[in-house]
């Protein structure tokens, strides 16, 4: 998958821009940003280890099916038009682990998971997506990005459990599932808002 996302990268970039292409064994989804180091903190490794130990997750499946550009117009990356709530129920299990064992980590923010392939792109012109690019992720890695450099350096690597329970949905959804919509006197796409609050009425019409 990763060498026809750069196939496609080259592609687009032939005739527009003279940047080079992120290359392809380089190209991955970032999911969580721990902290920022003035340089590779090889004493976290271990404590990492046993809170990444206390989880299950089962294997998430990406696609990535539009183009946009990151990184205040600066870069090119392929996107997801839908949310994964998967992804998002993985991330947060990734943060609670970090918080329980006292780990660094940033606030957490909701993911936006995306392939940068173009960086210092400059253009406003995205690529045009014509099948999506999707696979199932069956493992994840913690790689410490040299500032500066294009190299990562790998601190851990490990397998998704796929006898893991399913990720839990959002309560937004939970809540949808609990309104069904029915009647011929009901606006849809109000009732369906309404449901989704936890402070304001049931129904509405």
């Amino acid at each position: 998958m990763a060498e026809e996302i750069y196939k496609a990268a080259c592609e687009h970039a032939h005739g527009r821009t003279n940047r080079q292409r992120h290359p392809a064994h380089l190209l991955h989804v970032s999911l969580l940003l721990m902290d920022e180091f003035d340089k590779p903190p090889y004493d976290l490794i271990p404590r990492i280890e046993t809170a990444i130990g206390s989880i299950r997750a089962c294997p998430l499946t990406v696609t990535l099916d539009a183009c946009a550009i990151y990184g205040g117009g600066r870069h090119l990356a392929l996107t997801s038009a839908a949310r994964n709530t998967d992804i998002q129920a993985f991330v947060r299990m990734l943060h609670g682990a970090l918080s329980r064992h006292n780990l660094p980590r940033q606030a957490f923010r909701t993911p936006s998971p995306h392939v940068t392939i173009i960086y210092g792109y400059g253009r406003k012109e995205v690529l045009n997506i014509g099948k999506s690019f999707t696979w199932q992720a069956r493992e994840f890695a913690l790689v410490y990005s040299h500032k500066g450099e294009t190299r990562h350096e790998p601190f851990g690597c490990w397998r998704f459990n796929a006898d893991a329970p399913p990720y839990a949905r959002p309560a937004s959804q939970l809540s949808l599932l609990d309104e069904p919509i029915t009647g011929g006197d009901r606006n849809p796409a109000l009732t369906t808002k309404a449901a989704m609050r936890n402070d304001g009425p049931r129904e509405t019409r």
